[in-house]
């Protein structure tokens, strides 16, 4: 793992933290995630992962929506191993184990962030 900081990325819809082998998301309330707006992930993704593997945590502070069909599509993101889902309520939870059934890889929902960096590294390195 790099000790370099990581680099934050401020779009209108998501702050975004790359760090070496991961990108932590923050989508902002309220928010409907499309797919128009998973383009514009995808391209931060491949900015910063763009020869490697990577995960990505959602950081589930703030209530949004999901469009179920972007998990289809971020399926077949090729370099994209495993979505980690920090959840900070139970409805959270309960929202990620619905969201699960979409993404055809490593899905899983915690409630520590430490936890989460764990297991996005741990689906990275298999």
């Amino acid at each position: 793992m790099s000790s370099l900081p990581p680099a934050t990325v401020d779009l209108d819809f998501v702050q975004i933290e790359a760090h070496s082998n991961y990108a932590i998301l923050t989508i902002k309330e309220g928010v409907l995630l499309d797919l128009p707006k998973l383009e514009l992930l995808f391209e931060v993704f491949d900015s910063y992962f763009p020869d490697k593997p990577f995960g990505y945590i959602s950081d589930r502070k703030f209530d949004f929506s999901v469009n179920p069909t972007c998990y289809l599509e971020v399926s077949n993101h090729p370099r994209l191993k495993a979505i980690g889902i920090l959840c900070h309520k139970e409805s959270s939870c309960e929202t990620a184990k619905f969201e699960k059934a979409f993404y055809k890889r490593p899905f899983e929902a915690f409630y520590t962030m430490p936890e989460c960096k764990t297991w996005i590294e741990q689906q990275i390195d298999s």
